[in-house]
């Protein structure tokens, strides 16, 4: 996609009110009732546009300062979202990770992600679209465009509530359906494939439509993604007793649709630099790789203050962890129990050598990615400020590099900052495909040719020849201690090139829990291994603390038992205020009162 850039210009008395929703969504609708509107295509752009800003979020707005509720991380979601995972340790621990929320933690009806104010402002566009005298292929492109946003708002809540109602209209106060049960999981999922596939027949094709709108390829990629989560979904969650091949076939049909539609990953050659840059960019208009991006304008005062706080490591306050480290393959293509070139864990610089040079573009080595002299923050390299320091602390102490965007122009429109966001990009629909064809049993060494070895080649990995898969004990070892079946090798390598290509994208829960690995975040949380001689002020046993093998412990007083895993957390609680009002909802399995 050319640009998302998102112009709202409706004048208030047209927009739908954004206050709070409660259980009976009682915001006032009267804002829309003027007889005129509904009557030119502008009138469907204008209420669009709010959708767009609504849900194409990118690194949000102003100061970006909210978060994502239930998760509890930034609402700049894409580069933040790891820090609930294995991935990243937070300076504060996740309470979602430590399996420490409850449906307590929200602050009353409506909350904890259980809304749906989005939802009724969806539904009242499809009450009323056609309502005018608009030509029926002008106003069905903005319900493509609508059709879309419903599909992927669904999505969202059932990965994040299992069960949900599905709603077709907008409801009153005295609807029944406000006092329906939740609908079967299955039933939801089909209606979202078959909401998705309308708005993919009424999107205008790549290139077609207007500037700053979406495509059809922008509702593939979604279609590739629902696809695969909720066929591995299905099949790895067997007490669901649900199949699902069709959803994996629907993800590979999407993604060859893509694959077939010209892009391509971004590359100059210089793997030391081309993956890190990728992501630091002011614009993605001719960038082979990015389908759907959000562009920002300080002359609109349309920015956001993003690459000022993520550079100086100020929001959340986060460190890679060692378990993230340790998946990057040596550069003979060898994970590092096995290979000749590993160099030992005995410094962040040695075990930096001779690795997939995706490594050093994600986290940074000492030294590297450094702000500019005086600028708040500048401590944290060239080296991190591990606890102990003064600083916005780095608790593992390798500071993430990815995102990082040297443009102290940039930082300095502080609300106006113009770093571009990418949204959807066409390494996840290649990952999408091997995964999604590994699990119907048809992978061949054709497909990874096609997809993980294409994105090997960008950073000139060894590609993967399905052969002679190298073996990694210490991955499977970790498969079978904390996710109780170890994949096959294949399927282990697809895993690590996703988790390795798509770290710090926000992909990294999904992925656990549509595996059902939930219980990885049980996996100790390290960071880099201490030496002394780089930190001669902090004290061990008093600022940072230490493992067995010298790694830093981020949580060792706050959770000296480590994290633990509950089943019940493949799923959020429904808040407890909404269990009462609707007394014929049920709360998910495990959560009961609490």
């Amino acid at each position: 996609m050319k640009r998302l850039y998102i112009l709202i210009t409706v004048c208030a008395g047209l927009l739908v009110s954004s206050c709070n929703d409660d259980f009976m969504e009682r915001y006032p609708l009267d804002q829309i009732t003027d007889e005129n509107f509904w009557q030119t295509e502008q009138d469907l752009e204008l209420y669009c546009n709010e959708l767009y800003a609504v849900y194409i979020r990118g690194f949000s707005y102003e100061w970006g300062d909210g978060t994502i509720s239930p998760y509890g991380y930034n609402e700049a979601a894409i580069p933040y979202g790891d820090v609930i995972t294995d991935n990243a340790a937070p300076n504060s621990y996740s309470k979602v990770a430590a399996n420490e929320y409850t449906s307590h933690t929200t602050e009353g009806s409506g909350s904890g992600g259980w809304s749906w104010g989005d939802m009724r402002k969806l539904n009242y566009f499809l009450d009323n679209y056609q309502r005018g005298d608009v030509a029926p292929e002008v106003r069905n492109v903005y319900l493509g465009e609508v059709l879309f946003f419903k599909a992927w708002d669904y999505f969202k809540k059932v990965k994040t509530f299992g069960d949900v109602p599905w709603y077709t209209h907008v409801l009153e106060t005295d609807s029944e359906e406000l006092y329906a049960p939740r609908s079967p999981r299955e039933e939801v999922m089909d209606s979202v494939m078959k909401v998705l596939d309308e708005a993919i027949a009424n999107l205008p094709e790549k290139g077609s439509q207007k500037p700053g709108r979406i495509s059809k390829d922008v509702a593939l990629h979604l279609k590739s993604r629902i696809g695969l989560f909720e066929g591995t979904y299905r099949k790895y969650h067997t007490e669901l007793g649900l199949d699902g091949a069709r959803f994996l076939e629907a993800s590979i049909e999407a993604s060859e649709k893509l694959m077939n539609a010209g892009y391509a990953l971004y590359t100059t050659g210089d793997i030391n630099e081309d993956y890190h840059n990728l992501f630091s960019q002011y614009s993605y208009g001719n960038n082979p790789e990015i389908i759907l991006w959000k562009e920002y304008s300080a002359d609109e005062n349309l920015g956001v203050a993003f690459s000022r706080y993520y550079a100086q490591n100020l929001r959340h306050r986060h460190g890679a962890t060692r378990a993230l480290v340790d998946t990057y393959l040596c550069t003979d293509g060898q994970p590092i129990a096995l290979s000749p070139l590993f160099e030992g864990k005995d410094s962040i610089q040695q075990e930096m050598l001779n690795r997939d040079p995706r490594l050093r573009q994600t986290i940074c080595n000492f030294g590297e990615y450094a702000l500019a002299e005086g600028v708040m923050g500048a401590d944290n390299a060239p080296l991190p400020n591990i606890p102990g320091l003064s600083g916005n602390k780095c608790p593992t102490g390798y500071r993430v590099a990815k995102w990082f965007f040297n443009e102290p122009d940039d930082w300095g429109r502080l609300t106006r900052g113009m770093q571009a966001a990418p949204i959807f990009r066409y390494a996840e629909i290649l990952l999408n495909y091997a995964e999604a064809k590994y699990e119907l049993g048809q992978i061949s060494q054709d497909v990874i040719d096609q997809t993980v070895n294409q994105i090997r080649a960008r950073v000139d990995m060894p590609p993967l020849n399905i052969g002679a898969i190298p073996a990694d004990p210490m991955m499977d070892s970790d498969y079978a201690t904390y996710c109780d079946y170890v994949p096959e090798p294949v399927l282990r390598e697809i895993r690590r090139e996703r988790r390795v290509e798509l770290a710090f994208e926000n992909f990294r829960w999904d992925d656990l829990m549509r595996w059902k690995a939930g219980r990885f975040l049980e996996k100790p949380v390290e960071g880099i291994k201490f030496v002394q001689e780089q930190f001669p002020g902090v004290v061990v046993g008093a600022d940072v603390f230490l493992s067995g093998e010298g790694y830093i412990l981020p949580y060792y007083e706050v959770l000296p038992n480590g994290r633990k895993w509950n089943d019940r957390q493949y799923l959020f609680p429904i808040p407890v205020e909404d269990l009462v009002l609707n007394p014929n909802l049920e709360q998910n399995p495990g959560w009961g009162s609490n």
